[in-house]
């Protein structure tokens, strides 16, 4: 690809030119290549993939995230530096489990309720039977605290109580069950005074 200055007599010149060449910005670069019409195999491992991606932003938009899962995944996004949004973070993780042939268990509806000076209470809709962690600590890149989550007919509680007055404090939660992946993405609620 080929770096130029003042394209075509312009400052800015894009698109193609009798499908020779194609003038494009690239990371702020302007530049020209080669036109080359795109393959587009249609091989069995190729649909298959694509059937991956395809479940996996259905998912997205039908699995019942609330607003507050959405900026949580958004969060998760955000604090794992790279330059993805929540909702390529939650594709990139269910199409790596449907490539290791896992089940995704999704987690939705989180509610932090009774927040005290010591702690809170959360809970989290999954499905029945399976063991759900909840990872939390005082900051959205380390959580080393663990709590298993109570399962009541698929809805999941846990209390957290050694906690400190007026602290901010950040969580997610995890499905540790063989042969199944799930996780949040990453959630946030501050205690109160003492």
């Amino acid at each position: 690809m080929a770096k130029v200055k003042a394209p075509l007599m312009s400052f800015d010149a894009r698109g193609q030119i009798a499908k020779s060449l194609v003038y494009l910005g690239w990371k702020g670069l302007k530049t020209v290549r080669q036109y080359v019409i795109p393959a587009n195999p249609k091989s069995a491992g190729q649909q298959t993939q694509r059937g991956y991606f395809s479940a996996a932003v259905e998912d997205w938009h039908t699995d019942g995230f609330t607003q507050v899962d959405v900026d949580a995944w958004n969060l998760y996004a955000l604090a794992s530096k790279i330059a993805l949004s929540g909702f390529n973070m939650l594709v990139k993780l269910k199409v790596a489990c449907a490539v290791a042939a896992e089940s995704w268990i999704a987690l939705v509806d989180c509610l932090v309720t009774v927040i005290a000076s010591d702690g809170a209470q959360v809970n989290i809709t999954g499905t029945t039977g399976s063991v759900i962690k909840l990872y939390w600590g005082v900051s959205k890149t380390a959580m080393v605290n663990e709590e298993t989550m109570a399962d009541t007919a698929g809805d999941y509680e846990v209390t957290l109580s050694a906690c400190s007055p007026t602290t901010k404090y950040y969580f997610y939660i995890k499905d540790d069950d063989a042969g199944e992946q799930a996780r949040t993405g990453i959630y946030s609620f501050t205690t109160i005074a003492a």
